[in-house]
């Protein structure tokens, strides 16, 4: 074969695969009816799958927080102007206010129009109708699509946690409301003769089943802002476009790998089985972490767009974030954990900051609330996050932005420090209309465990009458580049090995130790190592240990090892 007729082969197969990506490729046009729900559900990541995939969506969101069917049903016979109008083209996102339902339906030729219920009724047939059929109908009088579509959105179940007033519909059971869900929006979906069901509700569900556990709702029934509202859009975007999501290269920044497994998992298999739960027990974490040598961003309720940032979304008790990124995106062992919850989340943080933080907007946006006196008839005096699995020979620096903008008063707010070393350490901050200062504190020793905890509440100068505190974002650097772990054991007088291991761990020393102890990557203590202080070479039997990531502390090492059978 001449060159010239190789070039023609390779042009034509070009033609070939193109003509076949085009023809697979689809644009549609969505508009929501709904309220937080929806706008957990399609606001964030959905065009991003479509986009990666070679599709396009035009995305419109009709959004009034908390509205019910009801409410929908009478904006639709007043044409009240009572709309937050969402609208993403081309990934950029512009909002209208005062929009009316007639106006948005002829938008555009919208290919799915979809409605849900209010979360408390959505697994109550009986409030669906007849606000839905009145809805659908006054929808056909409008949309300029004659062969328009229509969508029921079956959101999720609170978390088992929840302290929503709704949760006592399902007897504050988190798999009754679950059941119930299904089952209303399965005879919704015939008996008002709609066309497709979005199992939101299932895929949340699925997620549930992981390792990750009942982490999917940030505040216990709003979806937590990264891995939470991804699993939902995975959903609607292999629904909508009958592309298996799993196949689809997209995921967020924000998230490890092992999330967006699990999110990706937990939507196709609730497109494959819409009404029952698909367990990912089985499904391994198989990330990959770097020794935490280099800064760490965390930001509190916001979902900074910018590379090397963490979030923790969700402020309730045993909320955790593992394997957080440094600055340069690469995962660590270390974790974060609510270890005493917060009030909520406040929106009213400042878009603009001068610190040498170099805090994005989207860090400083949103904050972490308590309050020591009653607000909304509930207190939260105090409020602790735990890092844990820090290098126990190491010591840290932290960094804290706190504010909360447009106040008057003072909302001084303590962090109290509390490791091995300095484990008193106390800072504080006037949070209020803050945009250039934050505080510091170094030389931060973890405890033998490996974990510091900072715990917040209000300072001495606080006269706000609630007595708010707050806490946005937060940095945590190492004193040092070099740290303990595995990989400088030829530099010291420890060595542990095999790893990863099997069966045994080996731990020899050319010096007498005096403890030797085994953690899971969670903290917990696994085992106390009985030994002879004369001993050079400890062989421990792991027979019992799952797969999976642990720790050693060797007098004041951490060694971070892997069983991988």
């Amino acid at each position: 074969m001449n060159n010239i007729e190789y070039m023609k082969k390779l042009v034509l197969l070009f033609l070939v695969l193109i003509t076949t990506f085009s023809l697979s490729s689809k644009t549609i046009k969505l508009l929501a009816i709904g309220n937080s729900f929806s706008e957990d559900a399609i606001e964030q990541y959905l065009y991003e799958l479509a986009n990666a995939s070679g599709d396009t969506i035009i995305i419109g969101n009709m959004y009034i927080g908390g509205s019910a069917l009801s409410l929908h049903n009478t904006n639709s016979v007043g044409n009240v102007p009572a709309y937050s109008y969402r609208k993403i083209v081309n990934g950029v996102k512009n909002t209208t206010e005062s929009y009316m339902l007639s106006n948005a339906f002829k938008n555009e030729a919208w290919d799915y129009i979809s409605f849900q219920q209010v979360s408390q009724n959505s697994g109550q047939y009986n409030t669906y109708f007849p606000y839905i059929t009145n809805l659908i109908t006054y929808a056909k009088g409008y949309t300029t699509n004659p062969d328009v579509k229509f969508i029921l959105h079956a959101t999720w179940a609170y978390a088992k946690n929840s302290t929503h007033s709704g949760f006592a519909n399902y007897g504050n059971n988190q798999t009754t409301m679950y059941n119930a869900i299904v089952d209303a929006t399965s005879r919704v979906l015939v008996d008002a003769d709609m066309d497709m069901l979005i199992p939101a509700g299932t895929a949340i569900q699925n997620g549930r089943t992981s390792s990750l556990g009942d982490t999917f709702c940030r505040d216990g029934y709003h979806l937590e802002l990264t891995y939470g509202r991804f699993t939902v859009a995975c959903a609607w975007y292999e629904k909508l476009f009958d592309k298996s999501v799993i196949e689809n290269s997209y995921a967020p920044a924000s998230i490890s790998p092992f999330q967006a497994k699990v999110a990706k998992h937990a939507a196709h298999n609730a497109v494959l089985k819409p009404t029952e739960v698909t367990s990912l027990a089985d499904l391994t974490n198989d990330i990959v972490t770097v020794p935490f040598t280099k800064q760490i961003n965390l930001s509190f309720a916001s979902v900074p767009e910018e590379a090397g940032w963490n979030v923790l979304a969700d402020f309730n008790l045993n909320a955790k974030v593992e394997n957080l990124r440094d600055k340069d995106g690469d995962f660590t062992p270390v974790h974060v954990t609510v270890v005493d919850r917060f009030g909520g989340t406040n929106p009213n943080g400042p878009t603009a900051t001068t610190t040498d933080m170099n805090l994005p907007a989207g860090a400083t946006s949103q904050s972490f609330f308590g309050n020591v006196l009653a607000f909304g008839g509930s207190t939260e005096p105090t409020a602790a996050i735990r890092f844990s699995l820090l290098d126990v020979s190491q010591t840290y620096n932290f960094k804290i932005f706190a504010s909360r903008m447009g106040v008057s008063d003072n909302r001084e707010t303590e962090y109290k420090f509390s490791g091995e070393l300095n484990p008193d350490t106390t800072i504080y901050l006037n949070s209020s209309n803050n945009t250039t200062n934050y505080v510091q504190a170094n030389n931060i020793k973890p405890n033998y465990k490996g974990e510091i905890v900072i715990k917040m509440t209000i300072g001495p100068n606080n006269n706000n009458s609630n007595k708010f505190y707050y806490i946005n974002a937060l940095q945590i650097t190492p004193n040092t580049s070099s740290s303990s772990g595995v990989q400088n054991l030829k530099n010291n007088s420890v060595k542990v090995y095999p790893n990863p291991f099997s069966e045994v761990i080996n731990v020899q020393v050319d010096n007498s130790i005096d403890k030797i102890k085994l953690f899971g990557i969670d903290g917990r203590e696994i085992r106390d190592i009985d030994y002879s202080n004369t001993d050079n070479k400890i062989q421990i039997s792991t027979q019992h240990l799952h797969t999976g990531f642990y720790v050693l502390v060797v007098d004041d090492k951490q060694y971070n090892i892997i069983k991988n059978k």
